[in-house]
């Protein structure tokens, strides 16, 4: 891993792990979602608005190590004002970008720097499901 992925994986995710955003109960939410690792035993509860296919609020209420509270926090930034076409597309970029399978480097798949400092994963697949508990679930529901 380049030293600048290094740099965003210590800025980015600490962070989103000390003040994330979104974090609470959304109390009009139309979805709750549960992401849960019975390994780790990292749990979130997400909360999605949706109005005529698009996503307008989402927030997360939970636990976990900061790498889970980081990627869930960063996952409910970047779905606001998105359909859940786009939703899709955000998702499968972000699994493209921490796959250790992937050849493609990462910043080729994208130039956002949140996406890309959980580009380390690829080099610690303990940490791989830490990175992406919330956005699999969302995957799973989309």
């Amino acid at each position: 891993m380049n030293d600048r992925l290094k740099a965003l994986y210590k800025t980015q995710i600490l962070v989103h792990a000390k003040s994330p955003f979104n974090e609470g109960v959304l109390e009009d939410f139309t979805h709750k979602l549960q992401a849960y690792n019975p390994v780790c035993g990292d749990q979130f509860d997400l909360y999605l608005k949706f109005e005529d296919d698009i996503i307008q609020n989402t927030s997360f209420k939970g636990y976990g190590c900061a790498i889970s509270k980081a990627s869930t926090s960063v996952l409910t930034k970047h779905l606001l004002g998105k359909t859940k076409s786009e939703a899709k597309a955000l998702i499968e970029l972000f699994l493209k970008v921490i796959d250790p399978e992937n050849n493609e480097s990462p910043e080729s798949i994208t130039s956002d720097e949140e996406l890309l400092a959980f580009a380390s994963a690829r080099e610690f697949p303990e940490r791989l499901t830490c990175a992406n508990l919330a956005w699999e679930k969302l995957k799973e529901v989309l």
